[in-house]
């Protein structure tokens, strides 16, 4: 007679007790409530993480176990069978605890990211780490498998929530007596987004629960302060900002002034960096800017904070993931320049619907044609599907597009990033490492969702539907309720291995045309491949941390509060023939022309170094090193 096998509690349902990972893994329970895209608010929940050289499922139990609030996140995403979700980590009385997930410095606040139409699982990864190569902050990732209820759900990315942390977006506290002076100048952290984004339902409801319209009609998405928490002068003071700004391009005026508002390496950075991803999304929503608070240094020298575009969010879409064969468009299949001409081909093709689509007709699902695609932009003067004009490009940014001083230095820039930190054999190391780290991880999640080889997307059925609830995945249906869903990913590998290549052979082709246009040719080998990163250490951090939030001390800045950057105690600027460097590391500075040629060297200390450049490089293209990374201006 068989015997009954009893199993252990902490099995999982779905996978073998034997089942060995080598990506960390994360059990979700919800005490058996629904968790689909109904859900609004954050339900309560308990997470348990295992994060071993290899982790056992049948481990499950000895997971460090946390409180949580989860619930879907997403807009258009959020309607996939394997949608993200935004988790809160809580402490005994339900409000925030910073913990440290996977060895990132510590935030309450997680996003995890479920890579369902993009098969490369990489996208998001690899568009972030791009960022961070050019100098900037962008949400750290991790990938893991995760379980919800006991069913396994396939390999996601862990994402740093883009918020006001010293750790991520570091500008300053506002409270709520900083309502004049210097104090009210920042810090702010808004997207250029749908309205919805923070109340639920992508694209529905009015503005002013979020934030505010600027004079050009674009929605101000508030993400610090939130509309709830912003003082009125606050909320004043950045849309005077921002409508100044929008009118410097007004009434014939052709933006003269425009730097005093907008930070340049940001600005050319970001547009560079969703160029390169030929990113569907640019500009018209999921679109981050920051601004720093106005401050005088101690030598009584005032810097004033300006509109800082980025972190850089959202990539689902990118790097040729769009709804169309080989997401169409010329030029070798990369379209044109990215900007506002994101959803319209996609949208223009479904019978010429929602206003010409969404924007009048601006071109291909991230690829529109001929062209530069921040160009389709400015031929659009329509909203997207119907809503007016608040979803497009701001006007202050294609204007500068147009100005010869941007072009000019976006050429340099782009000669300067490509010759190494965005060099094609830098981005393949990065690659091939991602590659051999998610091999096994990969299989996994492909077994789990088999849609190789096919188009994906809402509406989709899941294999093992979704404890607790009615219906599977992340809520079926179509965006914003319109029914039946919309395919998407344009390639479709029948292979993981095929799908990755795609990706890594769409990206050169981009690299190339935009090598091209900007009249660059990349050098045999990387003059420099990795940034200055400041590494914090959090552990550490925290402790006095604890000590300042007692004293009720600000979040420290650096003197001339750059705050954007990824290191922002590591940069130089440059003034006229002079050179001003600051530094926590010290170490060999150094400039090197594009050609690997050493133009000058030596040593500084930490602290401010004040050099001159030399008569042989003021004519040169020269990139600046610490210890031989790239330092960012």
């Amino acid at each position: 007679m068989m015997k009954k096998i009893i199993l252990p509690c902490c099995f999982v349902a779905g996978m073998s007790l034997a089942q060995t990972y080598d990506l960390p893994i994360v059990f979700v329970d919800t005490k058996g409530k629904c968790l689909d895209s109904k859900v609004t608010e954050k339900i309560p929940a308990t997470m348990k993480v295992l994060d071993g050289k290899t982790n056992n499922v049948a481990d499950s139990a000895k997971g460090t176990r946390y409180d949580i609030g989860i619930k879907v996140r997403g807009q258009s995403s959020a309607l996939f069978p394997k949608p993200g979700y935004g988790v809160e980590v809580r402490d005994e009385k339900g409000e925030g605890k910073d913990v440290s997930l996977f060895g990132l410095p510590p935030s309450d606040d997680w996003v995890f990211h479920g890579p369902y139409v993009d098969k490369s699982l990489i996208r998001n990864a690899l568009a972030h780490w791009l960022f961070r190569q050019a100098g900037h902050y962008s949400p750290r990732s991790k990938h893991f498998d995760l379980y919800i209820n006991g069913v396994y759900r396939g390999v996601y990315v862990l994402l740093e929530k883009i918020k006001r942390d010293k750790y991520r977006v570091n500008v300053s506290k506002l409270k709520e007596t900083d309502i004049s002076g210097d104090e009210v100048t920042g810090g702010y952290i808004w997207a250029f987004d749908k309205t919805g984004t923070n109340t639920g339902g992508a694209g529905s409801g009015p503005i002013d629960k979020e934030g505010f319209s600027t004079s050009d009609g674009l929605n101000v998405i508030l993400h610090y302060p939130k509309k709830e928490n912003i003082k009125r002068e606050q909320e004043a003071y950045l849309k005077k900002y921002l409508n100044d700004l929008e009118g410097l391009f007004k009434n014939g005026k052709n933006g003269q002034g425009y730097e005093k508002y907008v930070d340049m390496t940001s600005a050319l950075d970001y547009v560079l960096h969703e160029e390169v991803t030929n990113n569907a999304d640019s500009y018209w929503c999921s679109f981050f800017l920051h601004k720093p608070k106005d401050k005088i240094d101690s030598n009584g020298v005032k810097t004033e904070g300006k509109v800082t575009l980025g972190p850089a969010w959202d990539f689902n879409l990118a790097m040729s993931n769009g709804s169309q064969p080989e997401n169409g468009g010329g030029q070798g299949g990369q379209g044109g320049w990215n900007q506002g001409g994101g959803m319209g081909g996609m949208w223009g093709g479904m019978g010429g619907g929602f206003g010409g689509g969404f924007g009048g007709g601006m071109g291909g699902f991230s690829s529109s044609g001929n062209g530069w695609q921040i160009e389709n932009s400015m031929k659009s003067g329509q909203g997207m599907m119907g809503m007016g004009s608040s979803l497009k490009a701001p006007n202050w940014l294609l204007g500068m597009w147009k100005d010869s001083h941007y072009q000019s230095e976006l050429k340099k820039r782009w000669a300067e990033l490509r010759s190494g930190v965005w060099h094609t054999k830098t981005m393949d190391k990065y690659l091939d490492s991602m590659k051999t780290y998610l091999k096994s991880a990969a299989d996994r999640n492909f077994k789990r969702w088999p849609n190789l080889g096919k188009s994906s997307g809402q509406g989709d059925n899941d294999p093992e539907p979704m404890k607790f609830c009615n219906q599977g995945g992340g809520g079926g249906g179509g965006m914003w309720g319109m029914g039946g869903g919309m395919p998407m990913g344009g390639y479709n590998a029948t292979t993981w291995d095929g799908e990755f290549e795609h990706l890594r052979k769409k990206m050169k082709e981009r690299m190339a045309w935009m090598d091209q246009q900007l009249g660059f040719t990349e050098p045999a080998q990387a003059i420099v491949s990795e940034p200055v990163i400041h590494l914090p250490d959090w552990q550490k951090e925290e402790e006095e941390k604890a000590k300042e939030k007692e004293k009720e001390k600000q979040p420290k800045t650096t003197r001339m509060n750059e705050l954007g950057r990824l290191s922002p105690t590591n940069y130089f600027e440059v003034n006229g023939n002079m050179l001003e460097v600051q530094t926590d590391i010290g170490g060999t500075f150094a400039l090197i022309d594009l050609n690997g040629a050493v133009l000058y060297k030596t040593q500084i200390k930490t602290g401010v170094t004040t050099v001159e450049i030399p008569a042989k490089a003021r004519d040169k293209h020269w990139i600046a090193t610490l210890n031989g990374k790239m330092l960012s201006r």
